[in-house]
């Protein structure tokens, strides 16, 4: 698919309206301390420092069509307590409809809890989880609520997407309510579930993993033959599958009776949570777009890219999954401003001292990595801050930088030493050190306390911070190098 039809696709996601029905959890994340044990028993006491929430299961679904730029609306069922608040909080903050949304008093908000603890100078690990008891379907007049309410919706929309987590809102009923109004209305639907993929009858699309479509049919998927046996077993009641399969990206079954794979782009992996349901909107939007089913599992491909290189349950916006399909995303550890911040909050929450240094850095040698094997000792994460080809030919002259910025970049992002980096166009850091507020600003040895930018070094301590003078690597620059070069041709 080439650069002006993947712009075009994109570009159309922003006018559809995508109705999401399905299980609606509370993920919780709680992020503290273990300061001490308990007195009274030998249990540890686990200081709370901050507690995050986001909507889980067919909610991160819905919150991904969201983040796509899509119009969204949810149906699903909550308990009336008070998580109840907390997900319609969370849902608003991310432009997701909850009106439809359903209140049932007699189950609790399916909630789903991570603690994170570390200790002093110890980096933080997750402790415990908790959940809500496992659900029943729902019945009733509950159901019956949840019907009419996805009728109502369903001639303002273009699409049903059935999120199917723990078997509870994806009744008999409501699929085939979903169905008929499909068919009533002209609208696409597309459904995944953990363990019934199979169930969701006449959906034109399901998209589960490689083992939720085994289990779906009660096939144990352990090679390629048992994969496209239960790929073929699931085209017995849906229209098509989309199968996810991780680093061997998406096997498409078709209506047809066609089979074809379509790859991934190798990126790194931290951690795969909630990215089945990145795929999930990826591939609503790309076929309400116009797309066939192989552009929409690459587009599906790139969004899940995006989605598994962030630590968490995390949404994928329009523009991360353009600059993935176009190969401009750049290396894992580059990042924005705005996400840097959001990073290093994170960080600091964590307990975690984060070491902040910048340079050019053209040319790598010896030198550089030094230095900055030296900064990375300063803290637990060092973030580079490299100055962009316009401030470096500002600062080195015209014929300078040798290598560009994507590349300098690039090759920074090699070194294990260095966790994050940012490319900056100012003259000073002092706007980026006051937005961050690094524990430790580490400078090269050819400074002094006295000779850097005085700003920067008042901002940083006026913070609490520190400035850290990094000792050089006698006779190794970049200028010397290329004059080595120079001489030797």
């Amino acid at each position: 698919m080439n650069t002006e039809r993947q712009q075009e696709l994109l570009a159309q996601f922003a006018n559809k309206r995508v109705l999401v029905v399905g299980d609606i959890y509370l993920d919780e994340n709680v992020y503290g301390s273990v300061t001490e044990v308990s007195l009274e028993a030998p249990i540890p006491i686990f200081e709370v420092l901050e507690r995050r929430h986001n909507p889980g299961a067919a909610g991160n679904a819905a919150c991904n069509v969201a983040a796509m730029g899509a119009a969204t609306y949810m149906i699903g069922v909550v308990g009336d307590d008070p998580n109840a608040d907390i997900v319609r909080k969370e849902f608003a903050v991310r432009n997701v409809d909850t009106s439809g949304i359903v209140a049932d008093p007699e189950r609790p908000t399916n909630t789903y809890g991570k603690l994170r603890a570390g200790g002093f100078n110890i980096p933080t690990q997750e402790v415990l989880r908790t959940d809500t008891p496992s659900p029943t379907f729902i019945s009733g007049e509950v159901e019956d609520h949840v019907i009419a309410n996805i009728r109502a919706r369903a001639p303002e929309v273009d699409a049903i997407i059935v999120g199917d987590q723990v078997c509870s809102v994806a009744t008999e009923r409501v699929i085939a309510a979903i169905v008929a109004c499909a068919q009533e209305h002209g609208l696409v639907t597309v459904g995944d579930s953990r363990k019934r993929a199979a169930a969701l009858k006449g959906l034109d699309i399901v998209v589960p993993n490689d083992r939720e479509a085994g289990v779906a049919v009660g096939i144990d998927v352990v090679d390629e033959a048992s994969l496209v046996e239960a790929g073929k077993g699931l085209l017995q009641t849906v229209k098509n599958a989309l199968v996810t399969c991780g680093p061997d990206g998406i096997k498409i079954f078709a209506e047809s009776g066609d089979i074809t794979d379509v790859g991934i782009v190798p990126c790194d992996v931290v951690d795969v949570t909630g990215a089945g349901d990145t795929v999930t909107a990826a591939v609503t939007l790309s076929v309400l777009a116009g797309a066939s089913l192989e552009e929409a599992a690459e587009v599906a491909n790139a969004a899940a890219g995006v989605a598994v290189g962030q630590a968490g349950v995390v949404t994928v916006t329009n523009e991360e999954i353009a600059r993935a399909l176009s190969g401009t995303a750049g290396p894992a550890k580059l990042k924005s401003l705005d996400e840097l911040a959001a990073i290093v909050e994170r960080l600091k929450r964590e307990g975690k001292s984060v070491v902040w240094t910048n340079g050019c850095f053209d040319i790598l040698h010896v030198g550089h990595v030094t230095y900055l094997l030296k900064a990375a000792r300063e803290g637990d994460v060092l973030v580079v801050g490299l100055n962009s080809d316009s401030s470096v030919r500002e600062n080195k002259g015209p014929n300078r930088p040798i290598q560009n910025e994507d590349d300098r970049a690039l090759v920074l992002s090699s070194l294990e030493c260095v966790d994050y980096i940012t490319i900056f166009g100012d003259k000073t850091t002092t706007g980026i050190l006051e937005l961050l507020k690094p524990d430790v600003y580490a400078k090269g040895g050819d400074y002094t306390i006295d000779t850097i930018v005085q700003e920067e070094r008042h901002v940083v301590e006026d913070h609490g911070g520190r400035i850290a003078i990094i000792p050089g690597v006698e006779g190794q620059s970049t200028t010397g190098v290329i004059d080595r070069i120079i001489s030797g041709a």
